[in-house]
């Protein structure tokens, strides 16, 4: 079970400090986020100096659809074909050509996974996903003829709305269930933009595990999950090989609003502290709370038990001495933990599942005690997640009879 860095804005030595701390396992590169020229820099580094690290790089293609769509440095990158309009996507020679501009990029980069280019898709019945799966066809089809030998992923992107639909999404799950290549490379857009580990219904978080689970334990494809952040866990405990989450919050969850369309500001993100008791990310503030308010039993039991925490029981307070900084790098070693802790490298999907039951059910039971201290959390730090979560287990387990 792998953990990517999702490379957002102003990456300086993050990604450097939690490959070096083990914190993470590999890198999702964001060509939107830097020159050409930075990334090539960059992924010489990782060679040099991370060799286990695994390299992906995101084209971002999806964003051609879009005119008015933040592109930074995309357009500089040459194969990135610039504004599209869906009569751009009938010919299958222009099809042919951004699937072999796409393919020829990464391998120059020395990516260890190839993705195929895609679009955003709404509905698993609308025209962006027949030219997706073209996209992925003639993505295949570029690999052969040029003899490359790197593990072709199918890059999907799809609304948190279209997992609603279940026949839509299953008879999609049909379709590319037959692909002859080594996985896939999935993306949910997310509808709220908020930062919290919420999923907007039981039923299309179900349905997303099955997707999953369908392709990573029934089909043995290599599934790999970007933007996934703590709800990852999820993704994880059903088959996903790897999940990806940034530094900020835009880096850690995918939304149009914020990762495509032009931004409408707003403050920075507070310090955060990622709580894998509470299966969450709460305010360093709220930490401070808890340490004022509760027992110092509870208050150690709300903590990751990472190498960070010396600094949250360094101070007379969590926050004396914590930083943005900081919160970056405990997050990834939080997750991290998480998932080695939860999971402890079963292969066995019941017993993940089982023990993913009982580390929500224990969640609960610690904000339950929280609440009796009358600590004050904010809407995004509560526990409205939890119930969201296991009842979507529940619905995945009777829908794959695990």
């Amino acid at each position: 079970m792998k953990l990517f860095v999702q490379q957002g804005y102003g990456k300086g030595t993050k990604i450097h400090q939690a490959l070096s701390n083990g914190a993470a396992d590999g890198v999702i590169l964001s060509p939107r986020d830097d020159t050409e020229d930075n990334l090539r820099t960059f992924r010489k580094e990782l060679f040099d100096d991370y060799s286990k690290s695994e390299v992906l790089l995101d084209p971002q293609f999806y964003y051609t659809t879009y005119i008015d769509g933040t592109t930074k440095n995309l357009p500089n990158y040459a194969y990135y074909p610039g504004h599209l309009t869906m009569p751009s996507f009938r010919s299958i020679r222009d099809i042919q050509k951004y699937a072999e501009d796409t393919i020829d990029f990464q391998m120059s980069l020395g990516a260890h996974y190839i993705l195929s280019p895609t679009l955003l898709i709404n509905s698993f019945s609308d025209r962006q996903t027949q030219i997706c799966l073209s996209l992925a066809e003639e993505s295949n089809n570029v690999m052969i003829s040029k003899g490359y030998t790197q593990p072709l992923l199918t890059s999907l992107i799809f609304t948190e709305s279209a997992l609603n639909e279940t026949d839509r999404v299953n008879e999609f799950l049909n379709e590319i269930s037959v692909f002859d290549m080594e996985g896939f490379y999935l993306t949910v857009a997310r509808n709220n933009k908020d930062y919290n580990q919420d999923f907007d219904s039981d039923l299309a978080l179900s349905n997303l595990l099955y997707f999953i689970y369908s392709l990573s334990e029934i089909n043995e494809f290599k599934v790999i999950v970007g933007y996934a952040d703590i709800i990852g866990l999820l993704y994880l405990c059903v088959g996903a090989y790897g999940i990806g989450t940034g530094w900020h919050n835009s880096s850690r969850k995918f939304t149009i609003q914020q990762r495509i369309l032009p931004s409408t500001g707003g403050r920075l993100p507070r310090e955060r502290y990622t709580s894998v008791p509470l299966l969450n990310s709460i305010l360093v503030s709220e930490l401070d709370s808890i340490a004022a308010n509760a027992p110092q039993s509870i208050f150690r039991d709300t903590l990751s038990n990472t190498s960070e925490d010396r600094i949250i029981l360094a101070g007379s307070n969590p926050s004396d001495a914590w930083s943005r900084a900081l919160s970056h790098q405990q997050h990834w070693s939080a997750i991290k933990k998480a998932s080695n802790d939860i999971f402890q490298s079963t292969k066995d999907i019941t017993t993940r599942l089982n023990n993913m039951e009982k580390a929500i059910s224990h969640a609960s039971s610690l904000y339950t005690l929280l609440e009796r201290y009358a600590v004050q959390l904010e809407r995004a730090s509560s526990k409205s997640h939890l119930n969201t979560w296991l009842s979507a287990i529940r619905l995945f387990r009777g829908a794959a009879n695990v």
